[in-house]
């Protein structure tokens, strides 16, 4: 007899605990947890649940009602907040895979969208295109060793701009047309493009979700200004490039902890691959970060406006839908892994 038959049998009159209050006490449980210990619990959640739902039940025989979110200043309800720091272990736990600084990261995806709203113009097209492209197929190498931010000297009158000749730069193919573009510094200091950059970020969640709220607050003055958006957008494109296991599991803990963060457990990608979705509404705008389940590689995200934008674009419309395809390193640029 589990403790669940045990609480049955003393209280019949007690109903069993809902989910959402498991999960609830599971997230708790972890926040509070050492890191190996949290680890060790989160991959054990099923029987983890069962366990804690004993004490549960006398708490709620007792009458005292427990609320599905967690304590402080707020975080992603529980369910959400359960399978991110899921995510996070398990990633955690996958092996790390070796770059050398000579190599490139190959990146392919799939991305279909509405133009100068979630998506980049097509080379070549712009605002005045009478039909522009909304549907692209990219490869992209990302030089391994990162952008030349730090080391790159200023054009004489131009201090924020790099010469091209020490530029690092990105070898892309858009629907079989191939663009390079310069790697130039980002004035904000904020560049997920960069590998430099991206090997420089806190792999401590707490640490980095602090690094990115500092980024978010450079637009505080804007207009509708959303911080916990600003939040889950900086996450989600750090998630779309090419992040360290350690990284990538911190990414999924701070997500964690933003207030407002919803799951979707039948999200689909642009290539129609079903898995988790994770989302937050604001700026007018729903983002979602979809990753597979139970591996919990990342698959794509998902942008849907819910009111009218500029342009036409009606609430409902897919901003942005995106899948990635392939990520891998490779020896030189335009190869492709085997």
């Amino acid at each position: 007899m589990n403790e669940i038959e045990m609480l049955r049998a003393a209280r019949p009159e007690v109903h069993d605990p809902a989910s959402e209050v498991l999960d609830a006490a599971l997230v708790r449980v972890l926040n509070d947890a050492e890191p190996s210990a949290r680890r060790r619990l989160a991959r054990r959640s099923p029987r983890g649940r069962i366990l804690l739902a004993g004490g549960l039940g006398a708490v709620a025989a007792a009458g005292v009602g427990l609320v599905p979110v967690l304590s402080g200043k707020g975080a992603a309800p529980a369910n959400a907040a359960v399978e991110l720091r899921l995510a996070a272990a398990a990633v955690r736990a996958a092996p790390e895979p070796t770059v050398k600084p000579s190599q490139w990261v190959y990146i392919e995806t799939k991305v279909r969208g509405v133009p100068g709203q979630g998506v980049m113009w097509a080379p070549g097209e712009d605002a005045d295109t009478p039909r522009p492209t909304t549907s692209f197929d990219i490869r992209s190498w990302y030089p391994a060793i990162g952008g030349a931010i730090l080391k790159c000297p200023p054009i004489p009158k131009e201090p924020k701009v790099c010469g091209p000749a020490v530029a690092s730069t990105l070898v892309q193919q858009v629907n079989g047309r191939e663009i390079r573009l310069a790697l130039f510094p980002n004035s904000s200091g904020w560049d997920p493009d960069d590998q430099a950059f991206v090997r420089k970020l806190p792999t401590d969640a707490g640490a980095l979700l602090k690094r990115v709220y500092s980024y978010a607050d450079r637009k505080a003055g804007w207009q509708g200004f959303d911080r916990d958006q600003e939040a889950v957008e900086a996450i989600a494109d750090l998630m779309d490039g090419h992040v360290s296991q350690a990284l990538r599991a911190a990414l999924y803990d701070a997500l964690s902890r933003v207030p407002g963060v919803r799951m979707d457990r039948n999200a689909v990608d642009n290539a129609g691959r079903r898995g988790l979705g994770f989302s937050r509404t604001g700026h007018g705008e729903t983002v979602q970060i979809i990753v597979a389940r139970g591996t919990y590689r990342y698959l794509g995200d998902k942008v849907t406006a819910v009111k009218d934008h500029p342009g036409g674009v009606k609430a409902g419309t897919v901003l942005r839908w995106s899948a990635q395809l392939r990520v891998a390193v490779v020896d030189k640029a335009r190869q492709l892994p085997s």
